[in-house]
């Protein structure tokens, strides 16, 4: 499969993850953290029976066994801190800063992977992120509080850690470092907050159990896609197209559940994405 086919997998599939994972976060009695344990878990151990058919292959240890701590960790710090900033952060503004991890990922395929990057790639990187920009709606103005602060640690963390991800993934056997990499991370969080495990029961009940399986299975796709086309592209490439599924939700949401509030807006800034995509596909 080429890097294009596995990029509009993840742009479909992405846009389905998140309204998904509102759907579930939304209702009263949802955890935050014990969602992030249960949901990663499911989807790893959905994944574990097909990795089992094609063949296990865990990453060489010896060379890549400190960066896969160092991300499970970072991944476990950023999840906590991304629970807690939403609940003060605009779930708009909160995107964008979180779209901030892009820059890291751009600049670790550039600096690690000694990727060429273009003045074409500088530019449609920037008309992508401008795109996700354009999308914020404020009630008040922005200015740098804690909360927005704590949002672009949040984006800074999950750069790196997504950094990561890629590198050892650019090594490593696609199904089985894709399964790997949902166990990793809910199993420190488990560890360093035991008391997790205590509000986890909610997500075994009838229809939110089938919500959430709705979800593993979406996830382990995106997350397959996703590294397909970060092992099959160029990273500093990939990593900007991908920032265009959040165009992708708000253009579902305008069509399927008729949110048209500033719909000028959304027109213009997916055409601003659109522009910057093609400016990335041809760099």
């Amino acid at each position: 499969m080429t890097w294009q086919l596995f990029v509009a997998i993840n742009l479909l599939t992405s846009s389905l993850v998140v309204p998904l994972q509102r759907l579930l976060l939304r209702k009263e009695g949802s955890d935050p953290i014990a969602f992030i344990v249960v949901s990663q878990l499911l989807t790893g151990t959905i994944m574990l029976p097909f990795v089992l058919a094609h063949g296990f292959a865990v990453p060489d240890l010896a060379k890549y066994g400190l960066p896969m701590l160092a991300m499970f960790v970072l991944y476990a710090i950023g999840h906590v801190l991304y629970a807690k900033t939403l609940k003060q952060v605009e779930a708009s503004v909160f995107q964008t800063l979180l779209n901030t991890n892009t820059v890291w990922v751009v600049l670790m395929g550039y600096l690690v992977l000694k990727e060429h990057f273009s003045v074409l790639n500088l530019i449609g990187t920037a008309l992508v992120l401008a795109s996700v920009g354009l999308l914020v709606e404020r009630k008040k103005p922005f200015r740098l509080e804690r909360s927005v602060l704590l949002g672009l640690l949040v984006g800074l963390i999950f750069g790196v850690a997504l950094s990561l991800w890629v590198y050892i993934g650019k090594h490593s056997d696609l199904l089985s470092w894709t399964m790997l990499s949902f166990f990793g991370t809910p199993v420190i969080i488990a560890l360093v907050r035991p008391k997790t495990y205590t509000a986890t029961g909610y997500y075994f009940k009838g229809d939110v159990l089938v919500k959430l399986a709705i979800l593993a299975i979406v996830w382990a796709v995106d997350n397959l896609a996703s590294l397909g086309a970060y092992k099959a592209g160029t990273v500093s490439i990939v990593a900007p197209i991908l920032q265009s599924s959040v165009i992708l939700s708000v253009l579902i949401a305008i069509i399927f559940l008729h949110e048209r509030s500033h719909l000028k807006r959304k027109i213009f800034a997916s055409v601003v994405c659109f522009g910057g995509v093609l400016l990335l596909l041809g760099a």
